[in-house]
C-alpha cells in the first residue's frame, strides 16, 4: 500500500512519523534527527536551507531565517500584531495584498503558507527516503484554539508542499491517542500541550480505542517563546546603558539574546543554574559606528521560575476555564499527560502536579507524542481497522451576524461534531429582495469580535411585511472542520446553500508558481538524496553482512525454526541489496535499509 505519515508541524520544531508493523514510530530526518526545527533560512548565495541548517544560519545571521511563523500562520495583519512581532521573531511581518500576514526573510518578501510548505516539503522528503518511494496522504496536526482561517491555511501549506492531507487533527487529540497506544491509559484524561507558540488543554474519554473529546480551551499567544522572552527582558536590562537603546533596536542583537535565552532555558530543565554569554550586542546596522558590548550573566532556575511566575498563572486560568466549561472537576481527571517541549521545565511539571495532586503520565517524548498519534490516525484512517475511533469537538463557534451588530450562534463551542443546528430569522427590513446572511466563528457576541468566515445570499424574495418571509438557516459542522450553510425560504421554498471550506490567502496563480517552485526544489533534492544514497549503501551492506554471521552463530548455539527464519530473511535482504547496488536502485536501497533496520529492532 502507499505510505501514509502523520506530522506535527510545530512552531519550534517538526516531526513526521509512520506506523509500520503495527507500531507508531518517528521517522529520522535524512540528517538523522528524530526532530526538525522549524527554521527556513537563506544563505548569501540565495540557496534554500531547512531545519538544522536554518538553526545554524540563524546563529551568525539572524536577518536570514525565518523561525516561529506559525505564530502567524492563516491571520490577518495589523498594526499591532506586527509591532508586537518586534519583540519576538528576527523578522518584520509585512501585508500581503489579500490583507493577510507575510515575512520578510533575506530581503525577499514571503507568504507565512510558503515558509509552511517549504517545512512540511522538508518532512515529506525524509518520508520519501526512509520509503524510497512517493509520500502524498497525510494526517496533519494543529493546535486546537486554531481558528477556521488558520486551518485552511495549513492545509494550503501542505497543497503547495504537494501533500495530501486526508484530515487535519488537534494537538492534543492526536497525543492523547498516542499515549493511549502506547500506556493503555484508560478513563477520562487532560492534555496540558504547551509547545513553542501556543497552549492547549484538552478533556478527553478514552475507552477501548474510543477517543471522545469532551472540550478544549486554550491560548494561541501562549508558549515557549514567551518563557523565554522573559528571560530576554531580563538579559536586556543588564545591557550597558550605552548600548541599550540601539539594541533594542537592533534585530540581530535581538536575536542572540533569544537564542541565548533558548539555551538556557533548556539547561536549566537539567541544572540548577545556567550561564549565557551573547556577543557583539549593538548597531548593526549600516550607519553604525562599529562598538559592540558582550554581555555574560548567570542565571538559577529558582530565579527563572519568579520571572515566569505570570506565564504559569496563564496556563492554570487557562486548565481552570477549560475544566469549569465541561462541567469537570480537578478530581475527576483520572491521567494528565503533557505534551510540547515546553513541559520537560521543571516550573511546568511542578505546576501540574500541585494542581492535580498527582505527577503526569509518562512513557512517551513530549516532543513526539502529537507526530505520534497523528500518524496513528492517519493509518486508521487507511487501514479502517476499527482500532481506534476519534470523536471530536468544535473548537469554535459558529454565529449568524443579525441586527445590530451581534450574532447568535448556531453551534456552541465544544459541540460534539459532526453536528448540525438550524434557526429561524426574519428579514432585516420590509421591501427588501435579498437577505444577506453573514457567518461568524468565535466566542463574541458581537460581530465585529468574531472571525467573518462567508456570506450566504438568498435572494428573490417578496417581503412585504418582516414576520411574512422567515427564513430557515442550517449549519452542518462536518468531522474535518468543514461548515455547509443551507438558507430556505419557508413561505416559497426557495433556497441557496454555500460550503465554506476552501478559502484561501493566496491568489490560485500564485499557489501554482509556489507549487510549481516547491515541485522542483523536491525534484532537485531527491536526485541529491539518491547520490547520497548510492554512496552510502554498501556501508549497509556491510553492516549486514556482518548481521548474517551473528546471526548464523546464535541459529548455530540456539537453533530453532524461528532463528532459521531471521537468518533467512536477513541473506534475503542482503541479496536485494546487492542487486539494488548493480541496478542503481535507489528506491530498493531504501526498502532494503528499513526492513533490515525492522530486523535489528525486533532482533
Amino acid at each position: 500500500m502507499e505510505p501514509v505519515i502523520g506530522i506535527d508541524l510545530g512552531t519550534t520544531y517538526s516531526a513526521v512519523a509512520t506506523v509500520e508493523n503495527g507500531r507508531p514510530h518517528i521517522i529520522a530526518s535524512r540528517q538523522g534527527s528524530r526532530l526538525t526545527p522549524s527554521v527556513v533560512g537563506f544563505t548569501a548565495l540565495g540557496d534554500r536551507v531547512v531545519g538544522e541548517r536554518a538553526q545554524m544560519l540563524g546563529d551568525e545571521a539572524p536577518d536570514r531565517v525565518a523561525p516561529a511563523t506559525k505564530r502567524y500562520i492563516g491571520k490577518r495583519w495589523t498594526q499591532e500584531l506586527a509591532i508586537a512581532a518586534k519583540s519576538v521573531v528576527p523578522y518584520p511581518l509585512i501585508q500581503g495584498p489579500s490583507g493577510e500576514v507575510r515575512v520578510k526573510v533575506a530581503g525577499r518578501v514571503m507568504p507565512i503558507t510558503q515558509v509552511s510548505a517549504m517545512l512540511l516539503g522538508e518532512l515529506k522528503l525524509d518520508a520519501e527516503a526512509h520509503f524510497g518511494r512517493p509520500v502524498q496522504r497525510c494526517v496533519i496536526t494543529v493546535p486546537a484554539n486554531f481558528d477556521d482561517g488558520q486551518r485552511q491555511a495549513t492545509r494550503e501549506a501542505a497543497r503547495i508542499a504537494g501533500l495530501d492531507v486526508m484530515r487535519i487533527v488537534n494537538e492534543p487529540t492526536a497525543a492523547a491517542m498516542a499515549y493511549g497506544l502506547v500506556n493503555s491509559v484508560r478513563g477520562r484524561v487532560l492534555v496540558f500541550d504547551l509547545g513553542g507558540g501556543t497552549f492547549d488543554v484538552s478533556i478527553l474519554e478514552m475507552e477501548n480505542g474510543v477517543f471522545e473529546v469532551r472540550g478544549t480551551g486554550g491560548d494561541p499567544s501562549l508558549g515557549g517563546d514567551d518563557f523565554d522572552q522573559c528571560i530576554v527582558q531580563w538579559l536586556v536590562a543588564q545591557v550597558p546603558d550605552l548600548y541599550r537603546e540601539a539594541v533594542l533596536r537592533d534585530r540581530v542583537s535581538m536575536q542572540r539574546l533569544r537564542y541565548a535565552a533558548e539555551r538556557a532555558k533548556r539547561t536549566l530543565t537539567d541544572q540548577p543554574e545556567a550561564f549565557l554569554s551573547a556577543t557583539e550586542l549593538g548597531d548593526h546596522s549600516e550607519l553604525s559606528d562599529g562598538r559592540f558590548c558582550q554581555l555574560d550573566t548567570a542565571l538559577t532556575r529558582d530565579f527563572f521560575e519568579s520571572l515566569a511566575q505570570p506565564l504559569s498563572e496563564r496556563c492554570l486560568e487557562v486548565v481552570k476555564r477549560t475544566l469549569a466549561e465541561t462541567n469537570i472537576a480537578a478530581d475527576d481527571i483520572g491521567a494528565v499527560m503533557l505534551v510540547g517541549g515546553m513541559t520537560r521545565v521543571p516550573l511546568v511539571r511542578k505546576l501540574v502536579q500541585q494542581f492535580f495532586g498527582r505527577p503526569a503520565v509518562t512513557g512517551l517524548n513530549p516532543d513526539e507524542a502529537v507526530a505520534l498519534g497523528a500518524a496513528v490516525h492517519a493509518a486508521e484512517l487507511v487501514n479502517r481497522t476499527g482500532t481506534s475511533t476519534l470523536i471530536d469537538v468544535a473548537t469554535h463557534s459558529l454565529s449568524v451576524g443579525v441586527l445590530g451588530g451581534t450574532v447568535r450562534k448556531l453551534i456552541e463551542r465544544n459541540t460534539p461534531v459532526p453536528s448540525a443546528a438550524k434557526d429561524t430569522f426574519l428579514p432585516g427590513r420590509a421591501g427588501q429582495t435579498a437577505a444577506r446572511i453573514p457567518v461568524f466563528q468565535g466566542e463574541s457576541e458581537w460581530a465585529d469580535e468574531c472571525t467573518r468566515l462567508g456570506e450566504l445570499v438568498l435572494g428573490d424574495l417578496t417581503v412585504e411585511r418582516r414576520s411574512d418571509v422567515p427564513i430557515e438557516v442550517t449549519f452542518e459542522l462536518s468531522n474535518e472542520g468543514t461548515l455547509s450553510v443551507r438558507a430556505v425560504d419557508t413561505t416559497t421554498g426557495i433556497a441557496e446553500a454555500i460550503r465554506i471550506d476552501a478559502r484561501t490567502t493566496l491568489q490560485p496563480q500564485e499557489v501554482d508558481k509556489l507549487q510549481k517552485e516547491q515541485a522542483d526544489y523536491a525534484a532537485q533534492q531527491a536526485e541529491k538524496d539518491k547520490d547520497s544514497l548510492l554512496k552510502t549503501f554498501p556501508r549497509v551492506l556491510d553492516k549486514a553482512e556482518r548481521l548474517v554471521r551473528i546471526l548464523e552463530k546464535s541459529a548455530e548455539e540456539n537453533p530453532s525454526p524461528e532463528a532459521d527464519a531471521v537468518v533467512g530473511e536477513a541473506k534475503s535482504l542482503l541479496a536485494q541489496g546487492r542487486v539494488a547496488v548493480k541496478l542503481k536502485d535507489a528506491a530498493q536501497m531504501a526498502e532494503v535499509t528499513r526492513l533490515l533496520e525492522s530486523l535489528v529492532a525486533v532482533g
